[in-house]
């Protein structure tokens, strides 16, 4: 989770747990000495934590696992990690030159925009050497 490097404590990128479409980030609580996790793709509060990293990881499955089970079996409907929806403002400018570009290549303003955030976000990902 975290790299020593020069009298620095880097944070890495891969304090990152997925399971079950779930997203956990993980953090040290160095009052405690355990390793906190936090599911963060949804909006129901889940949390976990673990001395060790395995046992960290295992309290995350365990917890989803409940989580899932409990509310499977009182009919709760979960909240889902991700709709696929969400708004976003842009420019006028913008907005515009979409709209332009979308009815060009024959596409919805919505499937012009993925495609364009899509790949917009691999090559970032791929310049940045991120993994999501």
């Amino acid at each position: 989770m975290f790299n020593y490097t020069r009298g620095k404590i880097m944070k890495k990128s891969k304090n990152i747990l997925e399971y079950r479409d779930y997203i956990a980030e993980l953090s040290l609580d160095l009052e405690d000495n355990i390793i906190v996790g936090k599911v963060i793709n949804t909006t129901d509060i889940i949390s976990f934590h673990g001395k060790t990293l395995d046992e960290a990881k295992q309290a995350f499955r365990d917890v989803l696992d409940t989580y899932i089970e409990v509310a499977e079996k009182e009919g709760i409907e979960l909240a889902r990690p991700y709709s696929g929806k969400f708004n976003l403002r842009i420019t006028p400018t913008l907005h515009r030159k979409l709209t332009v570009l979308a009815k060009k290549q024959n596409k919805s303003l919505n499937e012009c925009t993925e495609e364009l955030i899509a790949s917009g976000l691999k090559t970032y990902l791929n310049s940045h050497n991120e993994y999501i």
